[in-house]
């Protein structure tokens, strides 16, 4: 697995997650995921772009917290997007046409149908996790997330 893709496995199984709380390198992750939202050099409307992004942020980038109008303005903000000198239109930019700096990036998710990659990051996590659960209660972990002598200490 490349390290941006790794690097975006460990923030896609995530939750409550804020663009400002990240590094540069985990927002522009987060950011080439939700900027898929809309096919490539094609021109999209303001109503268009905000249902678009109202789906992404019920899947692909469910990790998020942040709400579509926010999510555009970082898109643009970052040049993931463009956007008309009115705010009326908005286009995806192809991967020759990104600043230099999101090339990179851009690159190495190419080539993944990324609602999927999700989809399957996000059930590969919680399927580990109830391993780890079920592992845990073998070894004689109760279901309250204490340890039994923990809770026999407190109860004395």
């Amino acid at each position: 697995m490349k390290p941006t893709v790794s690097s975006l496995s460990m923030l896609v199984v995530k939750t409550g997650v804020m663009l400002g709380g990240l590094s540069e390198a985990q927002r522009q992750l987060a950011l080439a995921v939700a900027a898929a939202a809309i096919p490539v050099d094609v021109e999209h409307s303001e109503a268009q772009v905000n249902a678009a992004l109202k789906r992404c942020l019920t899947a692909e980038t469910a990790f998020l917290d942040t709400d579509h109008v926010e999510l555009r303005r970082w898109l643009v903000d970052t040049g993931w997007w463009q956007r008309d000198g009115f705010g009326r239109a908005y286009r995806r930019r192809a991967a020759d046409d990104l600043p230099a700096v999101l090339q990179p990036m851009q690159q190495a998710l190419a080539g993944l149908d990324l609602p999927a990659w999700v989809a399957a990051e996000q059930a590969r996590a919680m399927s580990a996790r109830a391993d780890r659960r079920a592992a845990w209660a073998q070894q004689g972990g109760q279901q309250g997330g204490q340890p039994e002598q923990a809770t026999a200490r407190r109860d004395a």
